[in-house]
């Protein structure tokens, strides 16, 4: 296939914001490289990358035609020696994934804000955001003290009027291809465009 062939389109930039350590560089690994380090160590700064994903006209599925949404991802470190840099990080995002450890209540307390900084400083104060609860898989040995309970989050969705919550495991690849093809079929419809994520 030529590049010719390629129909690029829409670009979105897409930020993933949480505290420290909740495993947004996991995600962000496992959705651009579909790889996963075992490697906890802090993101310094910034992690970026582009990804093409293939979409169709919504009412035409067998469409032969290569259309593209290309998604820049921003995958931020959440130390709090960053804080100044993050209106700078999310300037511009057309949509975003929201997360905590899902084994991890206090990083679910830091949700606020992250969220009054994305209604500051991206594109739009109605960007799509999306809730994530990162790490699923550990939830088996996590004690129950930790683990957020499902009303909570859901009345969290409800307050802050998210586009929805989904469970991630990185390391499992669950459902992360899943958030963000829903979170870039969220930003087509925002804008308009009748196209969906194949």
């Amino acid at each position: 296939m030529s590049y010719d062939q390629k129909n690029i389109l829409y670009s979105a930039k897409i930020v993933i914001c949480g505290a420290s350590a909740v495993g947004k560089t996991c995600l962000f690994n496992r959705y651009c490289f579909n790889s996963f380090n075992f490697d906890t160590s802090p993101t310094i700064g910034i992690n970026f990358h582009s990804v093409y994903l293939k979409i169709n006209i919504e009412h035409k599925p067998n469409d032969l035609k290569e259309n593209y949404i290309v998604n820049s991802i921003f995958d931020f470190g959440g130390q709090e020696r960053f804080i100044p840099l993050i209106p700078k990080f999310i300037e511009g995002a057309n949509g975003a994934l929201l997360v905590f450890d899902s084994g991890n209540s206090s990083s679910f307390n830091q949700l606020d804000f992250w969220y009054e900084q994305l209604k500051k400083n991206a594109v739009s104060p109605n960007i799509p955001i999306i809730l994530v609860g990162s790490k699923s898989d550990l939830l088996e040995i996590t004690p129950k003290s930790e683990i957020i309970d499902d009303s909570i989050i859901n009345k969290y969705v409800e307050e802050k009027q998210l586009n929805g919550f989904f469970r991630t495991s990185s390391l499992e690849n669950y459902n992360v291809l899943e958030v963000f093809k829903e979170l870039n079929n969220l930003i087509l419809k925002r804008h308009s465009l009748p196209y969906v994520v194949v």
